[in-house]
């Protein structure tokens, strides 16, 4: 599976220490949190991509236990129905509004699968649904969350439901339908 445009961020905290007496403080002026009002959505559907895979980290659940990262990926169709093939890839092509522009936030995509679920063979495990953070996507950048096809026993067909979250805040949603091979 791979779960693209997604990146490590690293979050710095800055202390000042202040002075024994009131007079030798100096004011501090807390930095403004990023205001996410929501996305705008530019494609769903089918896209090709270059797409490469590390192993998931804490908060990156996925049924093979890795995330993927696309670079120059172009819509192939807008159309819900994926082709239940290895390679194929799916997922919602977006813009964040808010503010500050080019701040880093963090995104979830929740992968809802059809009600069988996924069984993953080497492990055994069962998933009905994906939840993968997405650290530092960028206010006002063009960004794309989506799943990809590696093994053939990820295919499960029927209805996907594919959800971007901020905070505790749906985003955006989207259903894919995935057909069986012919």
């Amino acid at each position: 599976m791979r779960m693209p445009s997604i990146a490590v961020h690293a979050l710095a905290i800055v202390l000042a220490a202040a002075g024994s007496r009131a007079t030798a403080q100096t004011p501090t002026v807390p930095a403004d949190n990023p205001t996410v009002t929501g996305v705008i959505i530019t494609n769903a559907g089918t896209y090709t991509g270059q797409s490469t895979s590390t192993p998931a980290s804490a908060g990156q659940l996925s049924p093979t236990g890795t995330v993927g990262r696309a670079a120059d990926w172009h819509f192939v169709s807008d159309a819900p129905d994926v082709a239940a093939t290895v390679g194929t890839q799916f997922g919602i092509e977006f813009r964040i509004d808010g503010t500050p522009l080019g701040d880093g936030i963090t995104l979830r995509l929740v992968l809802a699968f059809p009600p069988q679920g996924i069984r993953n063979p080497n492990t055994g495990d069962m998933m009905h649904a994906a939840n993968i953070a997405a650290p530092n996507m960028k206010i006002g950048a063009l960004c794309i969350l989506g799943y990809g096809f590696d093994n053939a026993w990820e295919i499960v067909p029927g209805v996907w439901k594919a959800q971007i979250w901020y905070q505790n805040r749906m985003l955006a949603e989207r259903t894919f339908t995935v057909s069986k091979a012919e």
